[in-house]
């Protein structure tokens, strides 16, 4: 993914202070001059701990304005996708024309939202200033469906793109983030205004093996038989 305009890497290791702000800085000079827009930020929950003090880092060394993100228990770096990974992804953007804006949000706000002009109002940005959105949620202390729901009505058609956070299972624990503060509940949100809009793309990583097999019983999106043998 890295190009003029981005890069992303994988840190591997435990949290080290030092390592971690040479690490960033050099990360930061990938881009050169461009100024950076944006940082996205995705943490095992090895640094649970520690992720207050690595936002912190991230942000002054890699000097990233707006910083956002989520805990993980899988982490992906360009094309590379890391299992069970035990350490951070950083992705830094320089988005000329954009107009960025991040916005924390809860459960009660969740449950408050009962008209289309809340969450423009909650949130400072108009529909018409806005191309679109990228979410960021706890899905164990947020309504994530009553959340989307509302959020159309005061935001569609413009899309919004993101994903729920993952942690500790056993637990129920993962963690938000929005520039220096960690967040175990609730959902932040970013708009992307101004020159930049957002696309969606969906990319399948894996290659078929084997022999092709035939759908022979499908109900809507509920596959019955594959081969005349049940699913």
């Amino acid at each position: 993914m890295n190009s003029e305009f981005s890069t992303a890497a994988y840190w591997e290791r435990d949290f080290d202070e030092q390592g971690l702000s040479e690490w960033a800085e050099k990360l930061r000079a990938q881009l050169g001059a461009h100024p950076i827009s944006l940082g996205l930020v995705f943490m095992s929950p090895r640094f649970f701990p520690n992720a207050q003090a690595t936002l912190e880092i991230l942000r002054v060394h890699a000097r990233i304005p707006l910083l956002a993100g989520c805990s993980s228990a899988s982490l992906v770096a360009g094309s590379h996708e890391f299992e069970n990974a035990t350490g951070i992804v950083l992705a830094l953007y320089s988005l000329p024309g954009a107009e960025l804006k991040g916005f924390r949000f809860t459960q009660a706000q969740v449950e408050e939202a009962d008209n289309a002009s809340y969450w423009p109002l909650e949130s400072g940005v108009d529909p018409k200033r806005t191309n679109g959105w990228l979410a960021f949620i706890d899905p164990f202390h947020l309504d994530a469906e009553n959340w989307m729901r509302s959020w159309n009505a005061a935001f569609a058609p413009l899309p919004t793109f993101g994903g729920l956070s993952s942690g500790i299972y056993s637990e129920q624990n993962t963690q938000v983030y929005l520039n220096g503060d960690v967040f175990e509940e609730g959902g932040v949100a970013i708009s992307v205004g101004g020159d930049v809009k957002l696309s969606g793309v969906i990319s399948q990583g894996c290659t078929p093996i084997g022999e092709t097999w035939t759908l022979t019983h499908v109900e809507q999106n509920l596959i019955h038989q594959i081969a005349n043998r049940p699913a």
